[in-house]
């Protein structure tokens, strides 16, 4: 297959997935619901507050609360001629409606006279909106078991109601809010489409029916003229203008304190107070309520009329309550002002997803594919593009919910970046892996000539089988060979990987090695096989050196000629292993295999977290420490091995060179070890600086200094044993 096209169809799989993994409709998954639900709350935090609504609201809030408890002389429940002063006097300071959130359910036995004036005043105001509530399905708009009044005994004087129902996302916020529910009689088993509170209101408001309902369109509630878009099929998403607190608010006492109340403040102080109807400042007078709509609400906790909602006071952690008065107040003033959300089509936010897949695939696999000395150059910029698109997606949704009141989705266009950076990894990834192999195939057929010859002198050698022998074994590899393989063509990698292994492979032979297999860019050899050598370990890390002196020769002669820069890891273990022809009767490799095998393998890919070019096991320093000098680096926990392995970095031979420098390095590193493993954080932290003084490249140095300056301040546990746990290969 094309690669091109092969890339297309894994770009197009992942936008797929994406749509399906965050698409309500095909995969209701709550925690992608719960994070988009977050942005939600964050873009409308991030907005802030209306400024100036406290002023220019068409919704005043007459707020039943703690003090109003005080200042009246009855106690709670308060009589229902305390409603009808209060309908009444709203209704002389000019409010066009009244809304009464609270659920009037049961008759006054006492003073039955008192219902009647509410009835009354209901009747003679025709301002006035009562409160229902019932058990909902939540789904949908069905409610049930509806009685003839709604929960509200004084629905019959002029079937003015509006149900207080609100429901709540997944994750408990209250976000949205539907204008009508449908509710089936208990008796008459017939439906009715019930408003919603804050429609009811507009209903009294704008001079509709008692009962009218918006109607419902494709996308779209229509209502007083007015096009409400759809969050989902039945509900809107509630525009928060602000925080609890935002709308004005006024004491339920005080509207009804006339000359005819007298408040417990006025028994107490001998004076008329009269915060309604004084003429200087009375609410009679000021203008607070003309042409203003009215809701009585409790604002008290104990009444539990409390919700979290999308926007907080931002003061602390759970600040986010808002009273239920206050959310029919942002339904009323939104629509008062036709300031609503819009939602991103699914056509659209599949059409986003789709792009930010592609686009984000093919730019990452682009960089991969480039030309750089180091392959660790493209995934930078490939990791800095995502962390640039995914900026532009926050900005994005940030500045388009602010600015256009347009909800953007945020998950699926974070997750089609996140899935196509993904994809572009693991696709290369298996590209690199078959070029790998490719490589291995076409050196498979390399046979050692020291097999050669022990085979010809010893025929009975060719057999399948081994035996087991203590050996030393060796580990190659170059590092970020994969930038090397992608910035050069092909016979070019073929001929610069010939003559680094040409020149490797020299040296192990000269050194005695029996050289494994070349697997795509490492080299496996090993000594004291087939031919038996006392001193294998000192030749396998004799080889090792003189490699890594070579390599400094070739980097220096192919800088001149513009050729990529080579750098080998080597790991070398010494330990008992099965060593023999391994694989079939047509077919086999003279090979080791064991756990002392994959120790140095280990040690290899160890030396990418330590900076290191040779790290070598105890076993085998200790074989060869009196002729070479070397350090003791760490003590590993290596994958698949329950015992720590102590390993040692090699430097250079022990001769009439050797610069005495060198050796104070090696102990001063060697005693900021000791006192590291004694937790002497502050001793160690010197010794480790010093030695980084002679040795201005030396990383290790520089990670102990870090590692104890990280302990000292965040102990290790008692049983630590400075174990360092290697999870790379």
């Amino acid at each position: 297959m094309n690669p091109q096209v092969r890339k297309l169809l894994v770009a197009i799989v992942v936008a797929v997935l994406t749509i399906i993994l965050t698409h309500d409709d095909i995969l209701q998954l709550g925690v992608v619901q719960r994070l988009e639900m977050a942005t939600l709350d964050y873009r409308f935090q991030a907005r802030g507050a209306y400024p100036g609504l406290r002023e220019s609201s068409h919704v005043v809030i007459v707020e039943v609360n703690d003090e109003s408890y005080r200042s009246l002389p009855d106690r709670w429940p308060w009589p229902r001629s305390y409603y009808a002063r209060l309908v009444r006097n709203l209704k002389a300071a000019g409010a066009k409606a009244v809304g009464i959130d609270i659920i009037l359910s049961e008759a006054e036995i006492q003073s039955p006279e008192n219902d009647d004036d509410l009835r009354a005043a209901i009747r003679e105001t025709g301002i006035v909106i009562l409160a229902g509530k019932l058990e909902t399905k939540q789904q949908d708009y069905t409610l049930v078991e509806a009685d003839e009044h709604f929960g509200n005994i004084f629905f019959t004087v002029d079937s003015s109601l509006g149900l207080v129902n609100i429901r709540n996302d997944p994750d408990g916020v209250y976000r949205r809010y539907s204008p009508f529910w449908e509710a089936t009689h208990i008796r008459r088993h017939d439906t009715v489409r019930v408003p919603t509170f804050g429609f009811a209101v507009l209903n009294k408001y704008f001079g509709l029916p008692p009962l009218h309902v918006a109607t419902v369109e494709e996308k779209r509630f229509t209502y007083a003229g007015r096009m409400i878009p759809q969050y989902d099929p039945s509900s809107l998403l509630i525009n928060f203008f602000g925080p609890s607190g935002t709308f004005r608010r006024v004491k339920f006492a005080d509207v009804i304190d006339d000359e005819d109340i007298v408040t417990n403040e006025e028994t107490e102080t001998g004076e008329s107070i009269n915060t309604f109807s004084d003429p200087d400042y009375g609410y009679l007078y000021d203008g607070t309520f003309t042409d203003k709509i009215v809701l009585v609400g409790s604002t008290l906790p104990e009444d539990h009329d409390l919700f979290p909602v999308s926007i907080a006071q931002g003061l602390q952690r759970g600040d986010n309550l808002m009273y239920g008065v206050e959310i029919h107040a942002n339904v009323i003033e939104s629509i008062f002002r036709n300031n609503f959300l819009y939602k991103q089509s699914a056509r659209s936010e599949i059409l986003l997803v789709l792009f930010f897949s592609l686009f984000t695939f093919y730019v990452t696999s682009a960089l991969r594919s480039g030309r750089s000395k180091r392959h660790f150059v493209f995934e930078l910029f490939g990791f800095l593009f995502l962390m640039f698109e995914l900026a532009v997606i926050a900005v994005a949704t940030l500045w388009l919910f602010i600015h256009s009141q347009f909800v953007m989705a945020a998950i699926s266009p974070i997750v089609a970046v996140l899935g196509g950076y993904v994809a572009s990894t693991g696709y290369h990834f298996v590209t690199e892996r078959k070029q790998r192999l490719m490589i291995k195939t076409m050196f498979s057929t390399y046979v050692n000539p020291t097999v050669v010859d022990e085979l010809i002198a010893n025929p009975e050698k060719l057999k399948l089988g081994g035996e087991r022998k203590q050996l030393t074994v060796m580990f190659s590899d170059i590092e970020g060979f994969t930038s090397i393989s992608e910035k050069m063509e092909s016979d070019a990698l073929v001929a610069l990987l010939n003559e680094y292994f040409g020149e490797m492979s020299s040296i192990i032979l000269r050194n005695n090695g029996t050289l494994d297999k070349f697997f795509g860019d490492a080299v496996i050899a090993f000594w004291g096989a087939p031919l038996s050598q006392e001193d294998h370990a000192l030749r396998a890390c004799a080889a090792a050196l003189e490699m890594q002196n070579k390599l400094a020769e070739i980097r220096n002669r192919w800088k001149q000629d513009g050729r990529p820069m080579i750098y080998t890891r080597i790991g070398i273990n010494t330990g008992e292993m099965v060593v023999g022809n391994m694989g079939g009767a047509e077919k086999f490799d003279y090979t080791v295999i064991g756990d002392s095998v994959n120790i140095a393998s280990r040690l290899e890919g160890a030396n990418k977290v330590y900076r290191t070019g040779i790290i070598v096991s105890e076993t085998t320093y200790e074989a060869v420490k009196h002729s070479i000098l070397g350090r003791e680096l760490d003590l590993l926990s290596v994958k698949g091995r329950s015992e720590p392995v102590r390993t040692f970095e090699l430097i250079q031979q022990r001769d009439a060179d050797l610069d005495p420098a060198l050796e104070r390095f090696v102990q001063l590193f060697t005693e900021g070890l000791h006192l590291y493993r004694l937790r002497k954080w502050d001793e160690a932290e010197r010794k480790f600086s010093e030695a980084a003084m002679l040795r201005k490249d030396d990383y290790p140095s520089q990670l102990y200094t870090e590692r104890a300056g990280f302990f000292k301040r965040n102990p290790p546990p008692a049983d630590w044993s400075g174990v360092f746990e290697l999870t790379t290969k």
